[in-house]
Formats: C-alpha cells, sequence, structure tokens
C-alpha cells in the first residue's frame, strides 16, 4: 500500500512539474507585447524573475513550435504563426463572426475606426477592430487590454456586471495599481450604472489625450456582451458631429445584440 501512495505522489508531481513548465512557456510567449515586439533572452528572464538558463530552455522550446524566432544575435522575438492563432481565436469566436460586416457598415458611416470590447478574464480587452482609412485614425489592436477604470466601453462592461461584482472588480483593479477612476471610486460605480442602464455612453480624454469616443452596449438575453465603441480624434468632432456618431454607434449596437438574439 505505501508503495503505490509513494507511486501515485510521483506521479502527481511529474504531473504538476510539467504544467509550470508549460505555464511558464506561456509566460515567455506572451512577455512579447506591442511595445516590446523584440527581446533577449536575459531580458525575458529579468521579466519573469526566473534564472537566464531557465528562460534559455523556454525560449528553445517555442522556437522548436515555430512560435518565435532569432531575428538578430540574442534578440527573438514572434513568428506569424503567433497573429495565426490569434486570427483562429477571433474567427472562432460568434460575437466577432455576427459583429464584423455591422462594424465595417459603422466605421464607414462615421468614417472613423470602430472597436469591439469585452471582459475577459476580468479585463477588458478589444477582441476586434475595423479601421478608417483616413490618414489619422485611432485604434487598439486586437487582444489588447483596455485601462480597467477608463473610457465608455469601460463603463458599460462595469456596469453590466452583477451588482455585488462591481464593487469587486473596482477595487481588485484599483488595488493592482490601474489608472484610478476619473473621479473616484464612488463616482465610477454610479457613472457604470447609469451608463449601463440608458445603453451609451461617450468619454473624452480619459484614456488618450485629445480622443473623444461613443460606446453602446452590446447584449444577449438581457446580459451585457460587449461594447461597441468609436474612439475619435476630437479635433474633427463637434458638438452636431458627437450627436450623429452617437446615434449611428447606438443603432449598430442594438442591431448586433439582436442578431445575436436570433
Amino acid at each position: 500500500m505505501r508503495g503505490s501512495q509513494q507511486e501515485g505522489t510521483t506521479t502527481v508531481t511529474v504531473a504538476k512539474a510539467g504544467a509550470d513548465s508549460g505555464r511558464r512557456a506561456l509566460e515567455v510567449l506572451f512577455a512579447f507585447t506591442e511595445q516590446r515586439p523584440v527581446a533577449s533572452v536575459r531580458q525575458l528572464a529579468e521579466d519573469l524573475q526566473i534564472p537566464v538558463p531557465t528562460a534559455h530552455r523556454y525560449v528553445a522550446l517555442l522556437r522548436d513550435m515555430g512560435l518565435v524566432e532569432e531575428r538578430e544575435r540574442g534578440q527573438y522575438h514572434l513568428t506569424m504563426r503567433v497573429a495565426a492563432l490569434g486570427r483562429a481565436a477571433r474567427s472562432a469566436t460568434p460575437l466577432v463572426h455576427i459583429a464584423e460586416p455591422y462594424m465595417r457598415k459603422l466605421s464607414e458611416q462615421i468614417d472613423e475606426t470602430v472597436m469591439l470590447v469585452r471582459m475577459v478574464h476580468s479585463l477588458p480587452v478589444c477582441i476586434h477592430r475595423v479601421e478608417t482609412l483616413r490618414a489619422f485614425r485611432l485604434s487598439f489592436e486586437p487582444g489588447q487590454n483596455m485601462p480597467a477604470l477608463r473610457g465608455a466601453s469601460v463603463r458599460l462592461l462595469i456596469g453590466g456586471l452583477p451588482e455585488p461584482e462591481r464593487e469587486r472588480y473596482v477595487d481588485r483593479a484599483i488595488a493592482a495599481g490601474a489608472l484610478p477612476p476619473v473621479n473616484g471610486r464612488d463616482a465610477l460605480l454610479s457613472a457604470s450604472a447609469r451608463a449601463t442602464e440608458q445603453g451609451w455612453d461617450t468619454s473624452r480624454e480619459e484614456i488618450d489625450e485629445g480622443v473623444w469616443t461613443a460606446s453602446a452596449l452590446i447584449t444577449e438575453g438581457g446580459l451585457t456582451r460587449a461594447a461597441l465603441s468609436a474612439p475619435c480624434p476630437a479635433f474633427r468632432i463637434d458638438e452636431a458631429k458627437q450627436n450623429t456618431i452617437v446615434q449611428h454607434v447606438r443603432e449598430a449596437a442594438r442591431q448586433i445584440s439582436q442578431a445575436l438574439s436570433g
């Protein structure tokens, strides 16, 4: 009996070690960002607080899988195989499939970039975007986290959480060092509830200087699914244009919500 128990413990230990190694390899992969697309093994080791030889081992594994490659001596970057994974993830998301034509129509109507934002693992993330062809435009990359406590789309998503979860979300984000709410915690909670109740919201220069944004709530069966957002350079948006954009964004969000509900 003792021998069997020891054998089972060893099996569990080996499995846990394997899972930890896989997790570490993924952490190395996620250490590459739009802001730092190229990194040395030493930089990755410092970021993840692991020994350099361990970082070398994980980078070698990712290179063997075709996920990273060496650009120049000691510098690594992600390969297009990672981009293909991102495209596959977006293709597998029914929300993106359904929203895509409405987003394209909206972008053409207002001649601005349009984004789809939703909560992913308790963080607001841009999961899809349709860019305008204008030379000066604003956008977030798909997969990029949004500021946790700022912006019209984030207020809509916070307000769409069950009421007890709203406070927990805000408090966790503040404790984690997120950019603080523009007017404080309680004001954010109140504004989020109001925004979700009316189904849309706007913001000005809460995330980036010179940016005005209109957002509207996308729902399915009465539950919040995402926020449709149109960030615009404020210098070319007067009050009349703002009202027009809000109307178009709200209508597109309504149509997407209707399509999601069948």
